[in-house]
């Protein structure tokens, strides 16, 4: 009897051990889970950012000559050095820089000889010998200015002898004829000194009309020359430019400094004018993370923060250094993600050598000015997706994926701000599926 008994109970206890694995083993469809309520928690003092690396200095490559392009050996995001060849252009441009090359090489010389004639040509001699007739007429000038005071005296002289001599006449002391001499020669002397005060006078104006013409000729020749002048340096400086735009199409565009190509504006095929930028470099160096922060979240950063920028590509996790260097102080659309929210642009300078590339996504963790509380979720919980935010809740027994809306972050959860205090949330949520019936064990 005894026996049976224990048989009976091996076979229950063997039975319910099979039950028990078929139940754990979810062969009726049902996923055993733990969850947690959603609920006020402290939040660290440190919050979690996402965003992009961008280049510190973006160097714009320009061409100095028209041109077609006739290869880009490059592609943007491409690292390239000082040795890079950027891109080529066709032959055709060349030949006819070559063309316009010469062309401004015969018109220097011309303009050369030009100049040369104006300082030997006929106008130079013409300026010359007027130089020469003012200086006769200098001369002259100062001559008739010498003899001018001795012809006076002379003439006062003649002038007192010839009254003398009348006086004497009246008392019979001379001659008529010696006193009608004198008063000849005193008319004579007067006449000399008129005479000469009046050719002084009219060489004085010549000199002024010759010192007139010769200035005008003078500054006619000099006029000439300056405009000339002019025109060889315009043709010079266009020579210095074809002779650049000579080397610049013959060769291959090279970037005279490493990087990485971050733009390039021009197609195969296409012209490029003077001046234009075909492509621009990111130097390599100071990178930055820019971070679009919610609004309210912008109260929690300031100028000057230590930052700590973490590496997501390639699961490298590799950490730098950095300080928070902009926060703006206007809300804007957001350009990195989908929401429609507003959103501060933040931006975080990376200290030192660093591996990350423009366009690469980095976590940049911050130390914020204060700590807050709010309803929070461990980050194991949540899942990522196209920058979206997700976890798993437990719906009536049923796994529901749940869209969320995020707010603070830090190294440990999220907060989460469109959800209810006290929404039960499926803690691991890779091991169900949406829709899938649950079990809570906790």
């Amino acid at each position: 009897m005894n026996k049976k008994y224990i048989k009976f109970g091996i076979a229950a206890l063997v039975a319910l051990g099979i039950l028990f694995g078929i139940y754990r083993s979810n062969i009726f469809g049902v996923t055993e889970v733990k969850t947690t309520k959603l609920e006020i928690g402290q939040l660290a003092d440190e919050n979690i950012y996402t965003g992009v690396v961008v280049p510190g200095e973006i160097k714009p490559i320009y061409v100095s000559s028209p041109a077609v392009v006739e290869k880009i050996n490059v592609e943007v995001g491409e690292e390239i050095s000082p040795e890079t060849a950027l891109l080529t252009f066709s032959n055709q441009s060349f030949i006819e820089n070559e063309k316009k090359l010469k062309l401004n090489e015969l018109d220097m010389r011309d303009l050369e000889l030009r100049i040369a004639d104006l300082d030997s040509g006929t106008m130079k001699l013409e300026l010359d010998n007027k130089q020469l007739d003012i200086k006769d007429l200098e001369e002259q000038i100062k001559a008739y200015q010498r003899k001018l005071p001795t012809l006076a005296e002379e003439a006062r002289i003649a002038k007192k002898k010839a009254d003398t001599y009348m006086q004497l006449l009246a008392k019979d002391g001379v001659s008529a004829t010696e006193a009608s001499l004198m008063n000849t020669t005193a008319n004579t002397k007067e006449a000399e000194y008129e005479d000469l005060k009046t050719t002084l006078e009219l060489t004085k104006q010549k000199y002024q009309l010759m010192y007139i013409s010769y200035e005008s000729l003078k500054r006619e020749l000099d006029i000439n020359k300056a405009k000339l002048e002019s025109e060889l340096e315009k043709l010079k400086l266009q020579h210095d430019t074809l002779a650049k735009s000579n080397e610049e199409l013959k060769n291959a565009l090279h970037s005279k400094q490493a990087g990485f190509i971050s733009s390039i504006d021009i197609v195969e095929g296409g012209t490029v004018a003077p001046g234009q930028r075909v492509m621009s470099i990111a130097i390599p160096g100071q990178t930055k993370v820019n971070l679009e922060v919610p609004v309210y979240q912008a109260g929690t950063l300031s100028k000057g923060q230590d930052a700590t920028i973490i590496s997501r590509e390639g699961g490298s996790g590799n950490k730098y250094k950095g300080k928070v260097d902009k926060v703006s102080s206007f809300a804007v659309k957001s350009k990195l993600g989908k929401s429609t929210d507003k959103v501060i642009a933040v931006e975080v300078l990376i200290d030192g050598e660093n591996d990350l590339k423009p366009g690469f996504i980095a976590d940049v963790q911050v130390k914020g000015n204060s700590k807050k509380q709010g309803l929070m979720v461990n980050s194991f919980s949540v899942i990522e997706e196209n920058g979206d935010y997700y976890v798993y809740i437990n719906d009536n027994g049923k796994a529901q994926k749940q869209q969320i809306k995020v707010g603070l972050r830090d190294s440990n959860g999220y907060e989460i701000l469109n959800l209810p205090s006290g929404t039960e949330i499926i803690v691991n949520p890779f091991k169900v599926r949406n829709g899938e019936k649950i079990r809570v064990v906790n």
